[in-house]
C-alpha cells in the first residue's frame, strides 16, 4: 500500500527551502536558456531547463507544496504540472543536499561530509576513475583572491594586443623551425644520453610548467568573477598530471567569459614560451639557462600547438570551441548523434526522435566525423606502438599483456557493445529466422569468411633503419707531417685520383736532401776512383752512390705520398677540414672519410621473434624520414648469423628489455644521392602472403606455442 498525498508531504519539510549559499542562475545561449545550480558546500553543479528557474524561486520557505503547485501551474501551463510533480522535484533537491535540513538531517549530513572529508584527503573518490585519479592538494581560493587584485591589468586590452603580436611571432618562429624543434624535444628522452640529473630537471619542469598551466586556467576563472577552491594532481591515463578546479566558471552568463578561462592555461603558457625565447636564442649553449629555456619552449610550445589547441581532444581547445559554438557536451552529444544516424538509417533500428535544431545537425556531423576518425588513428598508433613495445620487452608474452591493457582500458566500451549486439540480435531475431532473412545473413556470413580468407596480402614486419654507404674509404697519413693546404671540404664530391690535401715533412725532406747528398759525393768520388786507375775503390763508391740513390727515390716517392688523393669516387663526409690547415697528423691518423653514395644499405635491427620469413631477396617497402612522400622498394642484401644483445646506442647493457634483435641489411640503388649516411626512416618487410585471418591465426598460433611448447 503506497503513501498517500498527506503523508508523502510529512515525510518532506512541508515548507521546502532553497540552502541560503546554493546560487541558481540563468545562462543564455543561442538556441537555448538553461538553469545551472551551484552548491558551493559540495563543489558540485546541476542543470536545469529555463522554466525549472521560477520553481526553485518559489522554494523560498513561505509556502507549502501545494501552494507551489498552483503557482507553477499558473506561469507554466503547458507543461501540466501535478502535485505528485512537485513532490518529485523537491525530494530530487533533498537528496542532492540543496534544501534545507532539520536538525537531525543536518547532523547526518555532518556525518557523511566528514566521510567524504577522510576520502578526500589522499584522493577525491567521488570525482575519480581508473584512469581519472585526483589528489587534491589545497584550496587556493582566498589566496588567488587577494593576488587577483594586483594582476588585473594581465587580462586588459592593453596588454593582452601586444602579447598576441608577440606570441604570433613565436608560433610562426617555432612553425618555422619545426624539424630543429622536434629533434631537439626527443632528443630530452633520449635514454641512452640522459643523465638522472637531465631526467630529474626533465621532471621538474614539467611539473612546473603544468602547474603554471592550471594556475593561467585558475586566475582567469578568479578574474571573471568565479571560485577556485581546489588546486591538486591527477593521474590522467597512468601519467601524473596537474588539475585546477574552475567548475564555477559554468555561472557566468557570458559565453565569452568562460572561452577566455578555457584558453587561460594556454594564454599562460604562451606567456612563460615568449619569455624564455630570448633566453634559448641569446644565450651559449653551454649555460645553465640556455637548457632551462629550451626545456620550457619544448613543454610550453609543443604542448600549446599539439595537444592543448586541438579541439579533437577533452583539452583547452575543445572547451574553447564548445563555448564558441555554444554547444554543451560537444563530443558526447556528436556521438550520440552520429550513432542515431547509424542506428536509423544503417541497422533499421527505431530510435526516439530527439529535438535538434539543423545548425546542431550540422555541428555534431562534422564534428563527429573529424572526431571518431582522429581518435580511431590515435587508438591505432598507439596500439601499434604499444604492441611493438610490448612484444620487444616480453616476446609473444607481449600480446597476452596488450590484451589485458586494452581490455581494461575499453571495457565499459566493450560491455556496451555486448548489450548493444544483444538488443539487435533481440529487434532482427524474427527477421534473420526467416527463410528470407536467413538466406541473407548466410551470405552475408559467407562474404565476411571470404572477406576474412581469401585476400591474401603480404605479411608485413616493419622496424626502423639508418643508412650506411655501401662503400666506405678512410684517408690516412702516410707520414708525420704538417698539413700545408686542403683543397677538399665536407660535402665535396671527388673522383679517383683527385687531389684532397698536401702535407709537408720536414722530416722526410731533409732525410732526401741528405740522401741526395750522399748519392752526389759517392758519384765525385767514383769518377775520382777511376781516375786514379781505383778500380775497387770505384766498385765500393758506385755501391754507395746506389744505395744513396735508392734512399733518395724511396724518400721522393714518400713525399708525393704526402699529397693525400682519393682513392674512390663519392663524397667527403668529414667536417671542419679547412680549419686544419697547419696542423700536424701523425702517421696513419685520419684526415677524411669519403662516402660512396649511388648504392647504400640499410641498416635494420629486428626482434628475434619477428624474424619469421626473413630472407635474403625478398621484398622491403621504405620509407625515408627525409622523404615521407617518396616510398620506395628494395630487396634484403643479407641476415647477420649472430643475434645482438640488447642494449642502449651507447653499448650499455639492456637490463628490462629482454628480446634480442637480429641486423639484417637492405641494399638501395641511390642515383641522385637523396639517402646520406646515417638518415633514418621506416622498412616494411614483405613476408610470405597471408590473408586476414591466416594473419591473425598466425600470431595466436606462435603466442600458444611459445608458452605450451
Amino acid at each position: 500500500m503506497g503513501l498517500g498525498p498527506h503523508l508523502a508531504v510529512a515525510a518532506l519539510n512541508p515548507r521546502p527551502k532553497i540552502r541560503e549559499d546554493v546560487v541558481f542562475r540563468k545562462i543564455p545561449s543561442h538556441e537555448e536558456t538553461y538553469v545551472i545550480v551551484k552548491d558551493p558546500v559540495a563543489q558540485k553543479y546541476y542543470k536545469y531547463d529555463e522554466w525549472h528557474y521560477d520553481v526553485l524561486a518559489l522554494l523560498d520557505g513561505t509556502r507549502d507544496h501545494e501552494e507551489i503547485t498552483a503557482e507553477v501551474r499558473r506561469k507554466h501551463p503547458a507543461y501540466g504540472i501535478d502535485f505528485q510533480w512537485s513532490l518529485d522535484f523537491v525530494e530530487g533537491l533533498s537528496q542532492l543536499g540543496l534544501l534545507e535540513k532539520t536538525e537531525q538531517e543536518r547532523h547526518l549530513a555532518m556525518m557523511d561530509q566528514l566521510k567524504t572529508f577522510r576520502k578526500k584527503r589522499f584522493y577525491d573518490a567521488e570525482r575519480s576513475t581508473l584512469f581519472q585519479i585526483q589528489i587534491p592538494l589545497f584550496d587556493p581560493d582566498s589566496a588567488m583572491t587577494r593576488l587577483v587584485r594586483h594582476i588585473k591589468w594581465m587580462w586588459s586590452p592593453w596588454f593582452v594586443a601586444p602579447w598576441l603580436v608577440v606570441f604570433t611571432g613565436v608560433l610562426l618562429f617555432l612553425l618555422h623551425h619545426w624539424e630543429l624543434y622536434w629533434a631537439s624535444f626527443w632528443s630530452l628522452l633520449d635514454v641512452s644520453r640522459n643523465t638522472a640529473g637531465d631526467w630529474a630537471l626533465l621532471l621538474f619542469m614539467t611539473f612546473a610548467t603544468g602547474m603554471w598551466h592550471e594556475l593561467g586556467h585558475g586566475f582567469t576563472c578568479k578574474r571573471y568573477g568565479g571560485d577556485v577552491h581546489s588546486i591538486g594532481i591527477m593521474i590522467f591515463y597512468m601519467q601524473p598530471a596537474f588539475y585546477c578546479g574552475i567548475d564555477d566558471s559554468y555561472m557566468f552568463p557570458k559565453a565569452a567569459h568562460r572561452m577566455y578561462v578555457a584558453f587561460g592555461g594556454s594564454y599562460f603558457e604562451l606567456m612563460l614560451c615568449s619569455i624564455a625565447m630570448p633566453f634559448w636564442l641569446f644565450t651559449p649553449a653551454e649555460w645553465w639557462i640556455h637548457e632551462w629555456a629550451l626545456i620550457v619552449i619544448l613543454l610550453s610550445g609543443l604542448s600549446l600547438i599539439v595537444f592543448n589547441l586541438n579541439p579533437l581532444i577533452k583539452l583547452d581547445g575543445y572547451y574553447v570551441l564548445m563555448d564558441w559554438l555554444d554547444v554543451p557536451n560537444l563530443r558526447e552529444d556528436s556521438f550520440e548523434y552520429i550513432g542515431s544516424l547509424i542506428k536509423k538509417h544503417l541497422l533499421r533500428l527505431e530510435t526516439p526522435p530527439a529535438p535538434i535544431s539543423r545548425r546542431r545537425r550540422r555541428i555534431f556531423l562534422v564534428y563527429g566525423i573529424c572526431s571518431i576518425v582522429y581518435t580511431a588513428m590515435v587508438i591505432g598508433l598507439i596500439y601499434i606502438w604499444a604492441r611493438n613495445e610490448l612484444v620487444g620487452w616480453f616476446g609473444a608474452l607481449g600480446y597476452l599483456v596488450l590484451f589485458g591493457i586494452t581490455g581494461i582500458a575499453f571495457r565499459r566500451q566493450m560491455r556496451d557493445a555486448v548489450r548493444f549486439t544483444h538488443h539487435l540480435w533481440l529487434d532482427k531475431k524474427d527477421v534473420l529466422l526467416s527463410p528470407r532473412g536467413g538466406a541473407w545473413a548466410s551470405l552475408s556470413v559467407l562474404a565476411v569468411i571470404l572477406l576474412l580468407t581469401v585476400p591474401a596480402g603480404a605479411t608485413r614486419v616493419g622496424s626502423s633503419f639508418t643508412v650506411e654507404p655501401a662503400r666506405r674509404a678512410v684517408v690516412r697519413a702516410p707520414a708525420d707531417g704538417f698539413i700545408r693546404s686542403v683543397a677538399v671540404a665536407e660535402g665535396t664530391r671527388v673522383s679517383p685520383g683527385d687531389l684532397l690535401a698536401v702535407l709537408e715533412s720536414r722530416e722526410l725532406s731533409a732525410r732526401r736532401d741528405l740522401a741526395a747528398a750522399e748519392s752526389g759525393r759517392a758519384l765525385r768520388e767514383v769518377a775520382s776512383a777511376r781516375g786514379a786507375r781505383d778500380a775497387a775503390g770505384a766498385r765500393q763508391r758506385s755501391a754507395e752512390a746506389a744505395e744513396a740513390g735508392g734512399r733518395e727515390a724511396s724518400l721522393s716517392r714518400r713525399i708525393e705520398d704526402l699529397s693525400l688523393r682519393a682513392p674512390i669516387s663519392g663524397i667527403v663526409v668529414s667536417q671542419d677540414l679547412e680549419r686544419i690547415r697547419g696542423r700536424r697528423l701523425q702517421e696513419g691518423a685520419t684526415f677524411c672519410v669519403i662516402d660512396q653514395l649511388d648504392t647504400v644499405r640499410l641498416a635494420v635491427e629486428l626482434p628475434e621473434i619477428d624474424m619469421d620469413g626473413i630472407t635474403p631477396g625478398i621484398s622491403v617497402r621504405v620509407l625515408p624520414a627525409a622523404f615521407p612522400e617518396k616510398p620506395f622498394n628494395a630487396t634484403v642484401l643479407s641476415v647477420s648469423p649472430v643475434t645482438l644483445a640488447p642494449g642502449g646506442r651507447d653499448g650499455t647493457p639492456d637490463l628490462v628489455r629482454r628480446s634480442r634483435r637480429v641486423r639484417v641489411l637492405v641494399e638501395v640503388g641511390n642515383p641522385d644521392e637523396w639517402l646520406r649516411t646515417g638518415m633514418s626512416g621506416k622498412a616494411q618487410f614483405l613476408t610470405t602472403p597471408r590473408s586476414i585471418a591466416g594473419k591473425a591465426w598466425r600470431q595466436f598460433h606462435r603466442f600458444v606455442a611459445s608458452i605450451l611448447w
